[in-house]
């Protein structure tokens, strides 16, 4: 019986090397172009996770320093001065490579408050990013502390 494609029943059907070598090609530049927007994917969600993580952290971080940077000044006996102690490179637990610092400007203008400069440091692709936050934290000890003198001065009125 005769090929139905016009050749004699002698030859053997498949593909040629150069078809093979042609698909191959074709095969590996889809598998090259699908990895490249793979770690492009990956390196965009670190710096996505990144961005989300810092909105949660300064309101973690403001919260810790308003519990524990702000103390009464040592060698003072007046209960109202108060001194603000740095946090220096606090790691961000959720975060690995996330550190955090803050520092106080005070203005003697306003001995109210306090401007906190909350600075996250973070490595994206390498790079080390730095971000910013500042928040105004009035200048008075923390509610704990307040409600504490509260009642020790009640304890010591009894």
């Amino acid at each position: 019986m005769a090929d139905p494609r016009g050749h004699g029943g002698t030859g053997e059907g498949g593909f040629t090397l150069a078809e093979m070598l042609a698909a191959l090609a074709i095969l590996l530049f889809g598998v090259t172009a699908l990895l490249g927007t793979l770690t492009a994917s990956v390196a965009q969600r670190r710096s996505t996770d990144a961005r989300h993580e810092l909105a949660a952290l300064c309101e973690r971080a403001l919260q810790r320093v308003r519990d524990e940077a702000v103390r009464s000044a040592s060698g003072s006996s007046v209960p109202t001065e108060l001194e603000f102690v740095p946090l220096q490179a606090q790691e961000v637990a959720d975060f690995p490579g996330m550190t955090w610092s803050a520092h106080v400007v005070a203005d003697d203008s306003r001995p109210d408050l306090w401007l906190v400069r909350i600075e996250v440091r973070w490595l994206d692709q390498g790079e080390e990013q730095v971000q910013e936050f500042l928040r105004v934290v009035p200048r008075q000890r923390p509610l704990r502390d307040r409600v504490g003198a509260i009642r020790e001065t009640a304890d010591l009125a009894k």
